[in-house]
């Protein structure tokens, strides 16, 4: 019998997780899931599309998913405090100076589920000749994936438990069968000054999907029992996040070398993006392959299932009226938002694709700097220096100044060094001939020095 989730943010308490349990196992195959997906290998691709063989772009792929994979990970093990991401933000942010957070946590998420849309779109677009515009993708993707957060954690966790293994069938089959159109050298990276631009953007880009789970990567975890230990739940989200990444990008890079040495891949791709390659490197299966294409195309609804089930969570931060308006509203307003901006975004999707990854990055860096240096210096890495009942308290928690100055900071240092399709920075531009796309790096930068300084202040004459 279905039965549809009516709780919000409000803090999950120790009774309550003895109701639809959430077990370890479920961070990972959660996490499965949401990256065995078309996106990931739109990901994949952007490496060779910047001018980077498969083999750098292969080095990238793996080094910086086994580092920056462990941020959401580790950001996962604060759902044990019964709060959701953007709730716990709270304690550092501040309960006003959070709207920073909630405002950009539904701009990212409703990027991505625009970006996710268009991936699985593209595969039924060429599966169909083009007969079936994008457009239509993108909302029969959006609708079920609103279907299923609609109903809630309970029946996203026992959907998630097995929908990660069609699209692995998926990738397996596409390696087997296109690989005889892979090549390592049909992209040729340029060296020097050049070389190291394309490097850095696509490391950016890289880097951006990864910590895209940060603000939402807690809040699958609120259900488990107080007793986990976190090291468990660190490494089920890490290896459910790691793995399939790495995978499915370094397959998107291998298809992208197809679609440079065989001229009707080259002409799928142009036609249609990720689904063209993907469609004839399956070809040689027949009709299963073009069942395996339906397969990869739904594999955007459990990568979008994060983005929109976390909107409503992210909205009803908004302040003590929004917390009132049922979650499913939400929800539903995030599903309508994501399917407008979806079907426009498909005009131009590869622009669409690198600039919201960069976006989403740059803020991300921000979110988690600000949280990890309120834990580790201002809390000594204690949960005990936390009152968890003041979540929803404005008098108890800090206004937020310290953050909103760290975050003015650390946009200053993403506008001097990002680079992408409609805007380049002066910094980034003294990096090759096209620009390197740095922001990520000053960004931190900025914020890490300047938050530790702002929240002393903040502490010391606000007393918060």
């Amino acid at each position: 019998m279905l039965s549809i989730e009516v709780g919000g943010i409000q803090r999950v308490t120790e009774e309550e997780r003895k109701q639809n349990t959430t077990h370890v196992w479920n961070a990972c195959t959660f996490w499965l899931s949401a990256n065995m997906a078309v996106a990931t290998l739109s990901t994949g691709m952007v490496g060779p599309s910047m001018g980077l063989s498969f083999w750098d772009s292969f080095a990238i792929i793996l080094l910086v998913n086994i580092f920056s994979c462990m941020l959401p990970a580790w950001t996962a093990t604060f759902g044990l405090t019964g709060l959701r991401m953007t709730t716990f933000s709270r304690y550092s942010f501040g309960y006003w100076g959070n709207c920073l957070v909630v405002i950009f946590s539904l701009i990212s998420t409703t990027g991505w589920n625009a970006v996710n849309s268009i991936s699985g779109a593209s595969c039924l677009a060429a599966l169909f000749g083009g007969s079936l515009p994008s457009w239509v993708g993108v909302i029969i993707i959006t609708v079920s994936v609103w279907v299923l957060c609609v109903l809630g954690i309970k029946w996203i966790h026992k959907v998630d438990t097995f929908i990660w293994i069609s699209p692995l069938v998926v990738w397996c089959v596409a390696a087997g069968t296109g690989a005889k159109h892979f090549h390592g050298d049909a992209v040729k990276s340029p060296t020097g000054a050049n070389g190291a631009a394309a490097a850095l953007s696509f490391i950016a880009v890289i880097f951006s999907f990864a910590v895209s789970w940060i603000n939402c990567a807690a809040d699958y975890n609120v259900r488990m029992p107080l007793s986990t230990p976190r090291y468990k739940i660190f490494l089920a989200t890490y290896i459910g996040i790691t793995i399939p990444t790495i995978l499915v990008q370094l397959l998107g890079s291998a298809l992208y070398t197809g679609a440079q040495t065989d001229p009707t891949w080259k002409h799928a791709y142009a036609e249609y993006g990720v689904g063209g390659p993907l469609m004839k490197a399956l070809e040689p299966a027949g009709g299963f392959g073009k069942f395996l294409m339906v397969l990869a195309a739904l594999s955007a609804i459990p990568n979008n299932i994060p983005n929109n089930y976390s909107f409503a969570l992210h909205a009803q931060n908004f302040g003590p009226w929004a917390i009132k308006v049922p979650r499913i509203v939400f929800v539903t307003f995030g599903f309508v938002v994501a399917t407008i901006v979806g079907c426009l975004a498909s005009l131009s999707f590869e622009s669409s694709l690198q600039t919201v990854l960069s976006i989403v990055g740059y803020w991300t860096v921000i979110h988690l700097v600000v949280v990890a240096e309120e834990h580790i210096i201002f809390r000594r890495a204690r949960c005990s220096a936390y009152d968890f009942d003041a979540w929803d308290k404005p008098d108890l928690l800090p206004f937020g100044w310290g953050a909103i100055g760290a975050f003015a900071f650390g946009f200053l240092g993403a506008a001097m060094g990002m680079n992408v399709t409609w805007y380049h920075a002066p910094t980034a531009q003294l990096i090759g001939k096209k620009g390197a796309n740095i922001g990520h790096e000053l960004t931190f930068a900025f914020s890490a020095i300047t938050f530790p300084l702002f929240r002393w202040l903040e502490r010391r004459y606000t007393g918060e």
